[in-house]
């Protein structure tokens, strides 16, 4: 397992999106797994960002089914042949140790970038001392940055924290914050000269953080949020969309099944060209 040094810086439906501008990019491919977890493919690189778990149910995010579960622990298309496989947490509906670990296991060409959290639970697994040396932690402050390079695609990363959940607690009385302490990864990739952001379950309501890491300036063409970051025009979150973010394209995450987001996110065209509402594991986009 390899620490990464960081740098401090203040398919059911294939549906094509086209762009006006940047038309010598290659097509890039969205494929919807589950909750916030997709597989992105462009230039001959794949990535799969916080989706491989599964095996259970729920009514409060999309679980990919067991079939979906069966292809990607075995590594068999369209989870065959990735080259990034990213975490931004170890919560259970974004990471399933036993199935990141089988996924890397047979999928031999993948990097696995994660938390320190995230690789301590991966000890575990019975394939640990095979992927031991594919796996790199990132860890630092969250008023860091980190620029890297893995298997070909850019990353920069950021340390940022997990959404607040408050409750009681039981002895003190006191309500604190359940996810205080979480170990929790945004990512910035670069693939085929597309930039795409992901923002795992940040609440993204810190305007001036976000703003002091410039991620402006990079031009993101596809941001994958969560859709309580989008719906709310009053919200602090959406104007970090709206002024720093400034995707040209969204893909909504953390939706619940058969149930649509309120505030109908998807119409609200100012915050970007397409809003887009995935509605099943393997739902496929090409963006263009």
């Amino acid at each position: 397992m390899k620490d990464l040094v960081y740098v401090l810086l203040l398919g059911l439906v294939l549906t094509p999106l086209a762009r006006a501008e940047d038309k010598e990019k290659l097509p890039l491919t969205v494929t919807y797994v589950g909750n916030e977890g997709f597989l992105i493919e462009c230039e001959g690189k794949k990535v799969l960002i916080d989706a491989l778990f599964g095996g259970w149910e729920s009514a409060w995010c999309q679980v990919p089914p067991d079939s979906v579960v069966e292809l990607m622990t075995a590594a068999r298309p369209p989870f065959d042949s990735v080259d990034l496989i990213a975490v931004t947490h170890a919560h259970l509906d974004h990471f399933d140790a036993d199935i990141v670990a089988a996924h890397t296991k047979h999928n031999r060409r993948g990097i696995l970038v994660c938390t320190p959290h995230a690789a301590q639970k991966l000890e575990a697994s019975e394939y640990y001392l095979e992927i031991e040396s594919r796996i790199r932690v990132v860890s630092a402050r969250g008023d860091s940055t980190a620029a890297i390079e893995l298997s070909g695609i850019e990353l920069l990363v950021f340390p940022t924290r997990h959404g607040p959940y408050w409750e009681k607690d039981e002895n003190t009385g006191e309500t604190i914050d359940r996810h205080r302490n979480v170990q929790h990864l945004e990512f910035l990739f670069t693939i085929g000269g597309w930039n795409l952001f992901h923002c795992r379950d940040a609440s993204l309501d810190d305007f001036e953080g976000y703003r002091s890491y410039d991620i402006d300036r990079g031009n993101i063409d596809v941001a994958f949020l969560h859709w309580w970051g989008v719906w709310n025009d009053n919200d602090s979150s959406q104007r970090t969309v709206r002024e720093v973010i400034q995707p040209e394209w969204i893909f909504l995450m953390h939706l619940m099944p058969e149930r649509a987001p309120p505030g109908q996110p998807e119409k609200q065209k100012p915050i970007a060209s397409e809003i887009i509402v995935p509605r099943q594991p393997l739902q496929k986009w090409t963006v263009l």
